[in-house]
């Protein structure tokens, strides 16, 4: 995820660190899908991939995404914005007639002779759990675009080309949230950031952590340098979600070599997916 920092606006804290907001709650389907995608362990046939930054690799991961999604969602497909690019979009249509959109999304590239674990294998496991959550749910208000999004590590380019598309189509979106690196906890508070949010979405996240007894901290920051940021370039409301870049608890292995599988906090990262699938749940109501 490459970053520009500006500055922390406003930071939310909630201190009483109570058994919920602090119960590892590790999904082994998230640990068996960033095994697959980082090289830990074979995504096909042989083949453990070395990064996701070379395009049969990338390729290989696009195809594995829809197969993984087309599991639990009947509309999936590979939406070919360029001659390289590849974004892998599945489609939860709401149980009520309307013509509103969600979008949930996380890239699934890495820069090169990268796994990728946490930047960004992490958030396209958050965003599969959610998804699979979603698709379960006996009632939607809204439709949900789920996105894999390509080429973010050469500018954002495959969540600009998806937010292009929207904009151009005149889809009705009521809300865009992205997902950026969200596997590294090394003070075990479980805290984690909403980048540039608006108010009312800020007040949606912090609502439901509240109500569902996730005392954990919540930060604010003006981060802009992932794909939340073309989804607002273009006009709609958009939030981006991620570990304490900020605040000085992100993982250091950032663009590295060693952002490995086991460098993944999976009970961090298996707890805010159980919150943002709240978050989601509430949404949809």
């Amino acid at each position: 995820m490459t970053r520009k920092l500006n500055f922390l606006v406003a930071t939310i804290l909630l201190f009483s660190f109570n058994s919920l907001a602090f119960q590892g709650q590790k999904l082994q389907e998230q640990v068996d899908l960033t095994s697959k995608i980082t090289g830990h362990t074979e995504i096909k046939g042989n083949t453990k991939l070395k990064d996701r930054h070379a395009q049969e690799s990338r390729e290989i991961v696009a195809d594995f995404l829809k197969n993984e999604l087309s599991e639990f969602i009947d509309q999936v497909e590979i939406e070919n914005y360029s001659a390289t690019g590849n974004n892998v979009v599945g489609t939860i249509m709401a149980t009520t007639k309307t013509d509103e959109w969600v979008v949930l999304g996380a890239h699934y590239d890495s820069v090169k002779d990268c796994p990728g674990a946490n930047d960004n294998a992490s958030g396209v496991a958050l965003v599969y759990s959610v998804a699979k959550h979603i698709a379960g749910l006996n009632s939607r208000k809204y439709n949900v675009k789920i996105v894999f999004f390509d080429e973010e590590e050469r500018g954002l380019i495959g969540s600009k080309a998806y937010a292009k598309k929207l904009k151009d189509e005149n889809f009705n979106i009521v809300s865009v949230h992205t997902i950026d690196q969200m596997g590294w906890d090394n003070d075990g508070d479980r805290g984690f950031e909403l980048e540039m949010p608006t108010e009312a979405l800020k007040d949606h996240y912090l609502k439901v952590a509240k109500d569902y007894g996730y005392e954990f901290p919540i930060h604010m920051s003006t981060v802009t340098s992932t794909d939340h940021r073309s989804f607002r370039n273009v006009g709609f409301n958009a939030i981006g979600l991620t570990e304490e870049y900020v605040n000085k608890d992100t993982t250091p292995h950032y663009h590295k070599p060693s952002d490995t599988f086991e460098t993944i906090n999976f009970e961090y990262l298996g707890t805010i997916t159980v919150y943002v699938q709240k978050v989601f749940e509430e949404l949809l109501k």
